[in-house]
Parts: C-alpha cells; structure tokens; sequence
C-alpha cells in the first residue's frame, strides 16, 4: 500500500501514492481511492477490503467499518487520514 499526504494537485498525490507502493516493493499498485478536503479509511476484514471518504474522520472510518461488517467478519482499520483544504492568502 502507498500513501501521499500534502500533495497540491491531484495528480501528484496519486503519482506520489504509486511511487510509494512501488518502493515498498508493490509490483501491481492501483489506486483505490483518492480525496482531497476531506477523510479516508481504509478497512480490512478476513476477506475483503474497502475504503470510504467522507467529511470526517470519525464518518469515514464508521462508513467502511459499516460496509465491511455488512459482507465480512474481523473488520478494522488498517489506515485512515484526511486531507485538509489548503489557505490561501489573499
């Protein structure tokens, strides 16, 4: 799994997220979600994986907890983060 935080464009931060993948040894990276301004959490089960944005951290993570105990069992967090918006001075 790659990840990438503070990247300004889109772009960018999902370049970044596949060249961390690949550094950890990744040889078939994806990318699986991206955000901006706002949360994500990636949840684990014994069989599935899926991940949820949302506005928050705390809704992200109940989101893809929600969604795995509904088609799985041993669900939890593996990773969660949120990318907050940027100031710009005026």
């Amino acid at each position: 799994m790659g990840t990438s935080i503070d990247i300004s464009t889109p772009e960018g931060s999902v370049n970044a997220a596949l060249a961390d993948c690949r550094k950890k040894g990744g040889v078939n990276c994806q990318t699986e979600i991206a955000y901006g301004n706002g949360c994500v959490a990636l949840v684990f089960g014994n069989k599935l994986m899926n991940s949820k944005g949302d506005v928050n951290l705390k809704q992200a993570e109940r989101r893809a907890m929600d969604k795995c105990n509904e088609e799985d069992t041993n669900c939890h967090v593996y990773y969660s983060a949120c990318s907050l918006p940027i100031e710009v001075p005026l």
